[in-house]
């Protein structure tokens, strides 16, 4: 039963993406707008590439064209760029490097058919919800370590300049933090401020 909510979550999640397809005006873009009509999709069209996407774009789906191998597109650069799913008409080296510089995690083959094209906006929009969650969860973990080196320091200064063990100094910070009611890392930068302030 899990499994079905699940699916029936994505297929909701799917008929509120914005989509970009970039793709020549041909029969291929033409079965795959077809599709996407179908499925309920919000889209619109662009050839050839575009230096910067539609506000609000959350998936694209580009031809992997000879037009479009040596189109640079600096929105793939940035962080937060929405995934891609290449139309792909043939194999060869080249084409396979194209795809994975675009981290893509399926294809659309070309003829473009009915079949597939719901599968492949499924999975990508699961697959790379799941990436962001993995880097969410990796930043929190940095953000975490961070926090933690910069209370290390802020107790050791407290145990030089007061001569404290560390529980001591560790239980100086936490009081401060609760005093003052802000997370402990902040009144951890603060202590090292002063300490770096008076020279220490």
């Amino acid at each position: 039963m899990t499994r079905i909510n699940d699916s029936q979550a994505i297929f909701k999640d799917i008929r509120l993406l914005r989509l970009l397809v970039v793709h020549p005006d041909d029969a291929d873009r033409e079965e795959l707008t077809a599709q996407l009509s179908r499925i309920g999709c919000s889209f619109s069209c662009s050839w050839p590439a575009l230096d910067t996407l539609p506000q609000g774009t959350d998936m694209v789906l580009m031809s992997v064209h000879p037009d479009t191998l040596s189109q640079p597109c600096p929105w793939l650069e940035r962080p937060n760029a929405p995934p891609v799913i290449p139309i792909v008409a043939f194999e060869n080296p080249i084409t396979l490097a194209a795809v994975l510089h675009l981290n893509a995690f399926t294809t659309i083959a070309s003829p473009v058919r009915p079949a597939g094209v719901l599968t492949a906006l499924a999975l990508t929009l699961h697959q790379s919800k799941q990436r962001r969650s993995r880097e969410h969860y990796i930043q929190r973990l940095e953000q975490k370590a961070a926090h933690q080196q910069v209370i290390h320091k802020a107790t050791r200064a407290l145990m030089d300049a007061r001569r404290l063990k560390e529980d001591e100094a560790y239980e100086v910070l936490r009081e401060r933090a609760m005093l003052q009611r802000e997370p402990i890392e902040s009144v951890a930068r603060q202590v090292l401020k002063a300490t770096e302030a008076l020279g220490m």
